[in-house]
């Protein structure tokens, strides 16, 4: 409203020219009554509102007849009433803008502070009742993180409460709370994990064109000649598996009503997929097969692998590490056979993170992550580097080394997978391509989903071992581990029946 303040203040001094100055005070006054005209049909259209209307020509007002009667006064002119009129019209502008103030102070109250979020795991046989001084000394609330969880179940997650406090108050908190090492086991920050930022994918390269399944876009796949996945299909397509595999995604969610995937999505909470990472990640995993839809999986007919959906990421693909917790504690809970985690951070892992993978593993559950995309060591990525998760790199059509793929060969579980330029589920219908080993992860989740469908009695330590026995040595293997082979993996599966 700027414009309009300088055109309402200049009327007024085209008026107080056109009173002193009798030769051309005719125009000068005609020029003012145009001004104001011009100033009332701008403040029509701009329009703000009744009080600020109020204020803003108020203010105008008071200014320019100030500086009207300053003209008539140097002029030996009656200055009095325009003084006058500009002082009232100035205190109806303080009090227009002075009473929105306290009016808006008073609906919305005090500013609140900005907080922060901790996880606290107190000793098995403490209470939170025995914090709860420290907690409300420094303003914090908390809940208990994982109440789905006994103490039979495991302890430590049990144990484990979640905590707000002002952010102004939270390292003081920690503090006092690490110096009570009776009652206290560890106090992490529930710091927050997002997506790597996903790498631009070009076209998929083309697959054998000689293919079994019916898929339309199966054509388009390379990577399922790269993993030898067409020969899986031969292998299995007049194969009963002893049970459906559950491979659960933990991620942004997953497009349940997607046509490659409606046919088997599990029940299970994250239904719904705004981002569209953990849709994709889905369909790499186990879209239903030889539908005369879309892509290919493993999943031969849906009859192989049921998808359930964990929501561990938000809508816009970040997830802190209590959410993920949870996550790794509802798909244990609901007993899936794979946990499939396209994601993690640069970091130290938190407790909490090694407790949940821990429980899940303790009930038979194989959990796989991606390596990262930041062409670093997977051992400084979390939750990749936690013990007895199995670590995946990427490899492009090439069968090299993806450019952006973190190496994963210093920990314990490293294999590799195509994960550049793969073609999957774009969440709310269709097909899109996408880069990373966020893509390279669920082809090794699908591939075990397909081994605990055929025989579900493999324990964690014979599914690795048939694993990594039948990946196939490749250039960068010493970088990124050998590149998984479902043919032989499975060949192994159905000789041990």
């Amino acid at each position: 409203m700027l414009v309009t303040g300088l055109v309402t203040v200049s009327a007024f001094l085209l008026l107080g020219l056109g009173a002193t100055r009798p030769a051309r005070g005719a125009l000068l006054m005609t020029g003012g009554m145009l001004l104001i005209l011009i100033s009332a049909s701008l403040h029509v259209i701009h329009f703000p509102g009744f009080w600020p209307f109020v204020g803003q020509v108020s203010a105008e007002i008071g200014i320019g007849s100030l500086l009207l009667a300053g003209l008539l006064r140097r002029h030996q002119r009656d200055a009095k009433p325009w003084f006058s009129l500009g002082a009232t019209a100035l205190l109806i502008t303080v009090l227009v803008f002075g009473g929105q103030r306290i009016l808006t102070a008073t609906v919305s109250g005090p500013a609140t502070s900005p907080t922060q979020s901790w996880l606290v795991e107190l000793g098995e046989d403490d209470q939170i009742d025995e914090v709860r001084g420290v907690l409300e000394a420094h303003g914090a609330q908390w809940e208990q993180a994982f109440p789905t969880v006994s103490l039979a179940e495991d302890a430590d997650l049990a144990q484990t409460w979640l905590l707000r406090v002002p952010a102004s108050r939270a390292e003081a908190l920690a503090e006092a709370l690490r110096a009570d090492s009776e009652n206290v086991d560890v106090v992490e920050l529930n710091f927050e994990v997002h997506l790597d930022e996903l790498v631009v994918a070009g076209s998929p390269e083309s697959s054998s064109t000689d293919l079994l399944e019916n898929d339309p876009l199966a054509a388009q796949q390379w990577a399922l000649d790269a993993i030898n996945g067409h020969a899986v299909h031969r292998m299995v397509a007049d194969m009963q598996p002893v049970r459906k595999a559950r491979v659960a995604i933990l991620d942004t969610g997953v497009d349940a009503r997607h046509e490659d995937v409606n046919t088997i999505f599990a029940t299970s909470p994250a239904t719904v997929d705004l981002h569209g990472h953990g849709s994709h990640c889905a369909g790499i995993a186990g879209a239903a097969t030889n539908n005369g839809l879309g892509i290919a999986s493993l999943n031969w007919e849906g009859r192989f692998i049921d998808i359930a959906g964990y929501q561990a990421l938000n809508d816009q693909g970040f997830g802190s590490i209590e959410m993920i917790a949870q996550a790794i504690v509802d798909a244990t809970k609901d007993g899936v056979d794979v946990i499939s985690m396209s994601l993690g951070a640069k970091a130290e892992t938190p407790n909490v993170i090694k407790d949940a993978i821990g429980f899940a593993r303790r009930e038979g559950i194989i959990v796989v992550a991606s390596a990262g995309n930041a062409n670093e060591d997977a051992a400084d990525h979390m939750p990749s580097n936690v013990e007895g998760v199995i670590v995946v790199s990427a490899v492009d059509a090439n069968l090299k080394k993806a450019k952006f793929s973190n190496t994963n060969t210093s920990l314990s579980r490293p294999i590799a997978a195509p994960g550049v330029d793969i073609l999957s589920l774009k969440t709310g219908g269709g097909y899109v391509t996408m880069s990373g080993t966020s893509m390279s992860t669920p082809v090794v989740s699908g591939i075990i989903g397909m081994m605990r469908a055929i025989d579900p009695t493999m324990d964690e330590e014979t599914v690795w071992s048939i694993l990594a026995s039948t990946a196939r040595t490749i250039p960068d293997s010493r970088r990124i581990g050998n590149l998984v082979d479902a043919q032989a993996a499975l060949e192994q599966v159905l000789a041990r029946r």
